[in-house]
């Protein structure tokens, strides 16, 4: 008799959550901003150590409402190349931030110092993401970078070629390969190009080369090719550290 008289009960209460939650209207997210940098730019395009920088970040909104309160959310991280901002123009992550109006484009000026760290990679970099207070319906293009030419130092690259005979992936006596062309390009605003080839020994040396990053072309002589990888990569010259550049290779079959 008692199971009798619950069955019912529950039944109808079941239904009338189900009208209740069918009548209740759907209730729409609050519309966002889409803020965007549109670009990132020094005010030079090469300094020195010391100097004083500026750098225009321009924003803008393609959403449908104002981005409020927009501030440094993402970025930095402590290179001694980065620009030392000393000042945020009021969009440090601490800071009151920025409004930009729906459709609108606004540009902010970040001021700071170009640090001594610069001059020994030849480059003095930024790199920050923005967000809104209010969210953002896409803030993958919060990101603005930039960077700029600190001349002036040289170094040096160096490294070695040979053949790993034994098996012991170790560079032994006797395991030099030479004649190997090695040929260094200057990328950016770099105007250097310079060819050397490995002496009996392997090893090959580039003195006196600008700092900064650099493609590396590398042949092996005929009858030879690269073990591992392809013959065209990268490298960066620096004015304090020489890091040794190993390739390895092989008779080709």
């Amino acid at each position: 008799m008692f199971s009798e008289v619950r069955r019912p009960l529950i039944t109808v209460a079941v239904c009338s959550a189900t009208l209740l939650a069918g009548a209740l209207p759907a209730v729409a997210a609050p519309a966002e901003p889409n803020v965007h940098v549109v670009s990132t730019r020094f005010d030079k395009l090469t300094y020195q150590a010391g100097d004083a920088a500026t750098v225009t970040y321009k924003f803008a909104n393609s959403g449908s409402v104002d981005a409020v309160k927009v501030v440094n959310g993402s970025g930095g991280n402590g290179d001694p190349w980065e620009l030392e901002i000393t000042d945020w123009a009021g969009v440090g992550y601490d800071q009151e931030g920025i409004t930009i109006p729906a459709g609108q484009t606004v540009s902010v000026v970040l001021r700071g110092i170009v640090p001594g760290g610069a001059a020994n990679v030849g480059r003095v970099t930024i790199a920050y993401g923005f967000t809104a207070q209010n969210g953002d319906t896409d803030p993958g293009d919060n990101v603005g970078v930039a960077r700029a030419s600190v001349p002036g130092l040289t170094g040096e690259s160096v490294g070695s070629s040979y053949y790993d005979k034994n098996a012991n992936h170790r560079n032994d006596p006797g395991e030099g390969v030479e004649g190997v062309e090695v040929t260094l390009i200057g990328l950016y605003d770099i105007d250097r190009r310079a060819t050397t080839h490995t002496d009996r020994n392997g090893d090959f040396r580039f003195t006196g080369l600008p700092v900064g990053e650099y493609e590396i072309r590398v042949t092996p002589p005929t009858g030879w090719w690269l073990t591992y990888g392809g013959n065209v990569g990268s490298t960066e010259v620096r004015a304090d550290e020489h890091p040794d550049l190993v390739y390895e290779v092989e008779p080709q079959p």
